[in-house]
């Protein structure tokens, strides 16, 4: 009977040693009772040369004050359980999890038993971990551009302090919202249609120009990247990139008015009115416009009696004539030197057209005074009223009468 008892602690022993952990037994007094040989592993000391050593012993003072609130606890009977540096006897540095377990007999501890593992795989991983959540904190925190985390639904999760600048919200505030609360209300249809591609998948990534109304009820133009990040165990999540982009619409609108803007009069010029010509030849819409052609009489000759100063002075005063009596849904230019067209999408009849033209005749009529300068000015008008399928012809019936006013 004892020889199967001594056998059965024989294959005991080297099943615990065989064991990738330390195991240990410590008395209450800290001294060794058992050791596997991992312990040799770690400490370079036979687990039999360890017996009947005091804890302190092993471990150094150092790392035995460490250990010490962790080695109170369990003699006072509750479990512990802590992370630990270790650098074992060929140098290597190991993480480690140390769980003591108190030995409890008639309700008083009489030991421990130690298990220490070796968890540096893991440690690693989870410090890869952190710094790459690290990283892309810092990136999305410091980042010069908007960026933000939202959910597939619109919500925002996480928003980086140059979005909350852009947008004059703190992240607290934000993150009650959703984009559309923010959104001007003529892009939601489209920000809508974008959210829901990437949702369903039918879209990997989006990138639009779009309005967002700040805090302070600006409205700013905003580039807007996004991407969906697929996630089955959190869920799927959307990364946005937001940037600014009001000065650059400014400066677009600013470059796109002075492409179709005479800067002499503020009227549009002859690029304007071939622009909405052409736009008239692509309307399915057969509804007739009017046109009024208006010439200054002899030009020329105030221009060599008064100067080209005073001249450019009676043009502007011209022009804004013309636009005090075109309504908002007509396009008044000016196509030449003297030569003005308003087209009149607010005209309902030929007949309509006519008085207009033979009424703008005595409104732009002299004369104008310039600074002193008293300047006799008569104009020619002409007018059209056609179908809309052709405008290349009511831009030639109104120069004809133009003329033919101008002969009489």
């Amino acid at each position: 009977m004892t020889g199967t008892r001594n056998a059965s602690s024989e294959i005991m022993r080297r099943a615990v040693d065989q064991l990738p952990s330390m195991i240990g037994y410590w008395d209450s007094s800290l001294r060794n009772v058992y050791a596997n040989q991992v312990y040799a592993d770690y400490f370079g000391i036979e687990p039999r040369d360890l017996v009947g050593k005091h804890l302190s012993e092993l471990l150094g003072e150092a790392l035995f004050q460490l250990n010490e609130p962790y080695i109170t606890g369990v003699l006072a009977g509750e479990q512990q359980q802590f992370d630990r540096t270790l650098i074992d006897v060929n140098g290597a540095v190991r993480v480690t999890q140390a769980t003591y377990v108190p030995d409890i007999v008639d309700g008083a501890v009489v030991g421990f038993t130690a298990l220490v593992v070796d968890v540096s795989a893991r440690a690693e991983v989870e410090r890869e971990r952190d710094r790459a959540i690290r990283l892309f904190q810092n990136v999305m925190e410091n980042a010069p551009i908007g960026k933000a985390v939202m959910t597939r639904d619109g919500r925002w999760l996480q928003v980086n302090k140059a979005l909350c600048e852009l947008l004059g919200y703190t992240a607290e505030e934000l993150r009650q919202k959703t984009f559309r609360d923010i959104t001007h209300p003529d892009d939601i249809p489209l920000a809508d249609e974008h959210l829901k591609g990437l949702a369903d998948g039918t879209l990997t990534n989006v990138a639009s120009e779009k309005r967002y109304i700040r805090k302070d009820g600006a409205t700013i133009w905003v580039q807007r990247n996004a991407t969906v990040v697929r996630d089955d165990e959190s869920g799927d999540v959307i990364i946005a990139q937001i940037q600014d982009i009001t000065a650059r619409k400014a400066a677009e609108a600013s470059l796109e008015r002075q492409v179709l803007i005479d800067d002499l009069t503020a009227l549009g010029n002859r690029r304007r009115l071939m622009a909405e010509l052409d736009a008239l030849k692509e309307s399915v819409s057969e509804r007739p416009v009017g046109m009024l052609f208006v010439d200054i009489d002899s030009f020329k000759s105030i221009n060599d009696r008064f100067g080209h100063a005073v001249g450019d002075r009676v043009l502007q005063a011209i022009g804004r004539r013309i636009l005090d009596n075109t309504r908002t849904r007509d396009i008044a230019c000016r196509i030449g030197g003297d030569e003005f067209v308003a087209l009149l999408h607010s005209a309902r009849s030929a007949e309509g057209v006519e008085r207009l033209a033979n009424r703008v005749r005595g409104l732009l009529a002299g004369p104008y005074d310039i600074d002193g300068i008293v300047v006799p000015v008569s104009v020619s008008v002409g007018w059209s009223w056609e179908p809309t399928t052709d405008p290349d012809e009511l831009l030639r019936i109104a120069d004809e009468r133009m003329y033919s006013s101008k002969r009489a």
